[in-house]
């Protein structure tokens, strides 16, 4: 039976990608370059690597994209997904908790608390902590360890294979969440939020 829960932020619990890319095309055009928006957001969809990859950025320019994906005033702003905050309480409700393991800064914080969900979680794992980048599972195992859990009773939810894969890695079970269901190594696969609970 699940009972941990450990949830990615960027198109898990948030729909962030557009107000992300918006950041990104921002840093670009400002840099005399110009991106395909749509194609950009599918590259950090996969991760921010490949996107950064991609269009060849300096750590320069990943730092101004940075400082802009932290204005959250920049259009579109990233907002929960429908039944985040369902899913987060009846994963409470059901004896089950929390926890939260993103490539994400401090920014999250803000994000969470903005819309109340910031005390639905245990725990918090950020880029802050300095641990290598998904799908390795150092992170999901650090968790784990400061939390005592059991690892056939917890699973890693993201929205792309190196959340899955972070958790599989890690030996936890991996759950993707995607609106287009695809080959996987997940262990479960949801296309709503609110079905983790049947997990």
């Amino acid at each position: 039976m699940i009972k941990n829960y450990i949830w990615d932020f960027d198109g898990m619990l948030f729909d962030s990608y557009p107000h992300i890319t918006s950041a990104f095309e921002k840093m670009m055009a400002e840099n005399g370059k110009t991106i395909d928006f749509d194609q950009a957001k599918s590259l950090f969809e996969i991760s921010f690597a490949d996107a950064f990859e991609f269009y060849n950025t300096s750590e320069s320019e990943r730092r101004t994209f940075q400082q802009y994906e932290h204005d959250y005033s920049l259009e579109p702003v990233a907002l929960p997904f429908k039944n985040t905050d369902a899913a987060l309480r009846g994963v409470i409700a059901s004896g089950g908790r929390n926890f939260l393991y993103t490539h994400r800064g401090a920014s999250v914080y803000y994000y969470l608390k903005k819309y109340e969900l910031y005390d639905l979680f245990d725990f918090y794992v950020t880029s802050e902590n300095g641990f290598p980048s998904k799908p390795a599972p150092d992170a999901v195992e650090f968790i784990v360890k400061e939390n005592s859990l059991i690892k056939s009773e917890t699973v890693m939810i993201g929205d792309r294979e190196i959340d899955v894969m972070a958790g599989k890695n890690a030996g936890v079970y991996g759950c993707l969440y995607t609106k287009n269901p695809r080959e996987t190594n997940a262990d479960f696969v949801i296309t709503d939020i609110i079905q983790v609970l049947e997990i």
